[in-house]
Formats: structure tokens, sequence, C-alpha cells
């Protein structure tokens, strides 16, 4: 994998508690902002895909105009909830 450098400008509180941080880690400063980039990307294209998968399903909705009864969730919330093992209804 190839890598490249990337410059950030922070102010100069940012900076220390960045210091402070890493030193408390017993870690370099860059370590803590890959570790924490790293960290937010994951998380944010994790939520991307959720949004998609979200408006993928809200258009399958409203083409087809099929859903789940609420009736027939609960129920099946309430298995779960009793330690049952039911299949999610379709």
């Amino acid at each position: 994998m190839t890598t490249t450098t990337l410059g950030i400008k922070l102010d100069e509180a940012t900076r220390d508690r960045l210091k402070s941080l890493a030193q408390a880690k017993d870690r370099a400063p860059h370590w803590v902002i890959k570790t924490a980039l790293l960290e937010y990307l994951e998380r944010e294209e994790a939520a991307e895909r959720e949004r998609q998968e979200d408006e993928a399903r809200w258009a399958h909705y409203q083409a087809e105009g099929q859903a789940i009864e609420q009736e027939r969730v609960m129920a099946w919330l309430d298995q779960l909830a009793e330690g049952g093992r039911a299949p999610c209804p379709r």
C-alpha cells in the first residue's frame, strides 16, 4: 500500500491537547491522529451505507406500496423479548 503525507492546520490548544493525549497513551501524535481518522471514516461510511439502504427501502415502499403491518412486527418483537427466535416478518 502506498502512503502519502497530508498536512493539517491545528490551533495551539488543539495541538496541545493532541500532544498531551499522545504522551498519556505513550504514542506519537501521528498515531492518535491516524487512529481517530480511521475510526471516523469507519463510522461515517457505515452511516452512509445505512442511509443509502434506507433510501432504497423507502423507494421500494413507494413503488410497491408493500409494508409489514405494525401488529405483526409488535408480535414478533414480543416473541423476541420473551426469548423466542421467530424469523423476522416479511
